[in-house]
């Protein structure tokens, strides 16, 4: 079978929704998918789910506009599982289809799809653009943009320890700003009830750069002990560099929250080289996706082994 996911080119929301689609048609049986959620502009938030197990798992990607490449990666993640499942093959030394009769790994790999059309297609792509070229400095360029389309951090909404968020922005702004109140833009509503509505062993959620894993944010206890066994092996497969502080930048992360209010391993790994204020760029993707394959398989063993 051909593939549907073609993450090597400036992936969007449209190709997002039209992909999905077709890995519905064609893995009619393992892959379903629901909408959690609209965007400020009324873009639809999607979870995709694969796998048959009551055990669950959560990966999500792009809650920051200029890291769309993250949603490229969890799409490709996803249809790679699918073809594995089908063709009974394995992915690394995981054998996919034991592993997805036994858990189900639930996706939302585009949590910021209006700030990811902005960065992709620029102003033009929002319902209010001369406010947003007045937020960006009078610049059309918006490829550094983090924010969602209200010039929110959608990463710095999160219930955990928001209050003492530093380095803040206090207003609207192409990134930094963490919102009046916690859970103020419904991007991360949306994904914070999705995961109420679960019961989620780990969760991910993918930003770029840096080839680095938080993992340890108000870790402590048993917690500590199970977080740092799973980063160890994350660490392992990817190559990225465990950071011992996951409390930059001060809370208000979707993982910061995961673990300390859940009390559930989180991680934030962070793909591609250091690459400044922008998109990862394309040519980087052949090692991300080497790096990162069989990221969703070893959370999903470790997941079993969760009670």
């Amino acid at each position: 079978m051909l593939s549907i996911v073609n993450p090597k080119q400036i992936y969007s929301y449209q190709q997002m929704e039209e992909d999905i689609k077709k890995l519905k048609y064609a893995y009619p049986k393992l892959v379903r998918s629901k909408v959690i959620g609209k965007s400020v502009d009324d873009r639809k938030l999607y979870g995709i789910a694969i796998g048959f197990g009551e055990t669950e798992i959560f990966i999500n990607g792009a809650h920051h506009a200029r890291e769309w490449l993250t949603t490229a990666l969890l799409m490709n993640m996803l249809e790679a599982y699918c073809k594995a499942y089908i063709n009974e093959s394995k992915i690394g030394s995981y054998f996919v289809k034991d592993i997805l009769n036994k858990i189900r790994i639930w996706f939302v790999p585009m949590v910021n799809p209006d700030g990811v059309s902005l960065v992709q297609q620029g102003e033009k792509s929002a319902k209010n653009p001369v406010e947003l070229v007045n937020l960006n400095n009078g610049r059309k360029d918006f490829s550094a943009w983090k924010a969602n389309i209200r010039g929110v951090d959608l990463n710095r909404q999160y219930p955990a320890d928001w209050n003492s968020i530093q380095d803040n922005t206090g207003k609207p702004a192409p990134m930094m700003y963490k919102g009046p109140h916690p859970l103020s833009e419904p991007e991360a509503e949306a994904i914070y009830n999705f995961t109420l509505d679960h019961e989620f062993k780990i969760a991910v959620a993918y930003h770029s750069s840096g080839e680095e894993i938080y993992w340890k944010y108000n870790c402590k206890g048993e917690l500590l002990v199970i977080s740092n066994r799973i980063a160890q092996r994350f660490s392992s497969i990817t190559g990225y560099k465990l950071l011992e502080s996951g409390a930059s930048p001060g809370g208000g992360g979707f993982t910061d929250w995961f673990i300390s209010d859940l009390k559930k391993p989180a991680f934030t790994p962070e793909i591609s080289p250091l690459v400044g204020p922008r998109p990862v760029p394309l040519n980087m993707y052949d090692k991300i996706w080497n790096d990162n394959k069989e990221v969703g398989l070893l959370l999903a063993e470790e997941a079993l082994d969760l009670h």
